[in-house]
């Protein structure tokens, strides 16, 4: 399997428009002389397009093998998603494939929803030491059904190659246009020959709430929204090549159980409780690597203020924990590919299409949310009250946890209550991130403390060690600024 990120604009081609008229050039860029191809594509699905509607696509083209399309960032207007392609020929589509999507899939099987035939006129734009920077395809499609022509439509396309910088589509974009293009039209080929269906939302979309929603519609939009950064996490997750890929699944999971905890006043609470327990046991297993990576993260960032002489050893003991960080993401990967996952994920995307409400989550948003907001509030403000000058790091932890479910609290309810609540949730961030600080310091600190091995590599961890301590001293003496800020009493006139 291949990777790289398909970075492209999609153009309107009118009737008038030449791809030959671009022969000696476009913005300084020289031509290669214009080749044609003939293309044979076929597009797999669900029979509900849930792959397309989640902005996916999975295709067999003749010749040229399968290729998966992810959607990914985009720079400048462009349509940027992260391409797959698989040597495979045939008519299955490779399992590595279908388990790349299987979060969207969830146990779906696949196949073929649309039929293209393409004549492709193209020509390769190259720099000035003779490198490719982009194709333009002018591309005449044809819609099969039953071996006729359905329907058929003509784009101009722009691709990047080999890493060239995005900046310089929009040179390629205004060229192109004056040359005759129509407007950019980033539809791709296979919604454009599936017409209506393939326009339709992914599953789980919902209107963001405003000051006039219902209770429900809030909470109906926050499930739904971590539910959505979830399964979009899964993919990488998988591929174990984006770093912050855990991170945000962890994330999800736990504003998943904070959102039930909150809203349980408004839910069925035998349900509430059931769904909870499920999704803690994914959290947990996102737990163990996040917290690996946090620690060798910090480690590494350690390293590197020290001296050369002074990290003889220090490479050791980080690899010490690397291993433990491998050890976990191995055990996620297996955990993935179980069934007990892809249950969750369906049970949890059912939760946030048809979340179990009581009667009162009927009750206008503004009137009920904000006193369930108040809850964490003063669980939070009591725990903070209870504290000396002396307060413990295990009673600091707590006040973190707290803090955490106060902050997702708020944000949940941000679409209702505009900046006045956005505000208060930032300061409670701010609050629980020292805190954090201050519980990965002691932790990591507390981890090298208990290393053994020869001299050098103690004398290693110790020398990590006094910074993790001085790193836990520099968050006692700053969070009580930070919850001074959090706890005005101006920030929390909507509650």
């Amino acid at each position: 399997m291949s990777v790289h990120i398909e970075q492209e604009i999609k153009l309107q081609a009118p009737r008038r428009f030449d791809l030959s008229v671009l022969a000696d050039g476009v913005d300084g860029f020289s031509a290669s002389p214009i080749e044609a191809h003939k293309l044979s594509t076929v597009y797999y699905d669900t029979d509900d397009l849930r792959l397309t509607r989640w902005g996916c696509s999975l295709r067999f083209r003749r010749g040229q093998g399968w290729t998966l399309k992810l959607p990914s960032a985009s720079e400048n207007g462009s349509l940027a998603r992260v391409e797959h392609t698989f040597a495979a020929e045939g008519t299955k589509p490779p399992a590595k494939a279908l388990e790349l999507v299987a979060a969207f899939l969830r146990g779906r099987p696949v196949a073929p929803v649309a039929r293209l035939r393409t004549v492709r006129k193209s020509l390769r734009l190259h720099g000035a030491s003779g490198e490719e920077i982009a194709e333009i395809a002018d591309d005449d499609v044809r819609v099969m059904s039953g071996g006729r022509v359905v329907d058929r439509f003509r784009e101009v396309e722009v691709e990047l190659l080999n890493g060239a910088p995005s900046s310089v589509l929009e040179g390629f974009r205004r060229s192109l246009q004056d040359a005759g293009a129509g407007a950019v039209d980033e539809t791709p080929k296979s919604v454009r020959a599936l017409g209506a269906p393939a326009l339709a939302p992914p599953e789980l979309y919902c209107a963001r709430p405003n000051g006039q929603s219902k209770a429900s519609d809030v909470i109906r939009y926050a499930l739904a929204s971590s539910v959505e950064m979830l399964m979009r996490a899964d993919a990488p997750l998988r591929l174990n090549t984006d770093p912050e890929a855990v991170h945000q699944a962890r994330v999800a999971t736990r504003k998943l159980r904070s959102d039930l905890r909150t809203f349980g006043p408004l839910l069925r609470e035998e349900w509430v409780r059931s769904l909870r327990a499920k999704i803690k046991w994914f959290t947990d297993e996102l737990g163990a690597v996040r917290d690996a990576d946090v620690l060798v993260g910090r480690l590494r960032r350690q390293a590197a203020r020290l001296s050369m002489k002074d990290v003889r050893k220090v490479d050791a003991v980080i690899e010490r924990f690397a291993k433990e960080s491998h050890a976990a993401r191995a055990e996620l990967a297996r955990v993935l590919r179980e069934k007990r996952y892809l249950d969750l994920l369906n049970e949890l995307v059912d939760a946030a299409a048809d979340p179990r409400v009581e009667q009162a989550a009927s009750e206008p948003a503004i009137e009920v949310l904000p006193q369930l907001v108040e809850v964490p509030w003063k669980k939070l403000y009591k725990a903070i009250a209870q504290l000396d000058d002396n307060a413990q790091d295990e009673q600091l932890h707590r006040v973190r946890i707290k803090a955490k479910r106060c902050r997702y609290a708020a944000e949940a309810i941000v679409p209702v209550g505009g900046k006045p609540i956005a505000q208060f949730a930032r300061r409670v961030q701010r609050l629980q991130r020292i805190l954090g600080e201050l519980h990965d310091a002691v932790v990591v600190e507390q981890r090298l403390r208990e290393i053994k091995g020869d001299r050098e590599e103690v004398f290693a961890a110790g020398t990590l060690a006094a910074l993790e301590s001085l790193a836990a001293d520099e968050a006692r003496s700053s969070w009580r600024k930070a919850w001074k800020k959090a706890s005005k009493k101006s920030l929390r006139a909507w509650m």
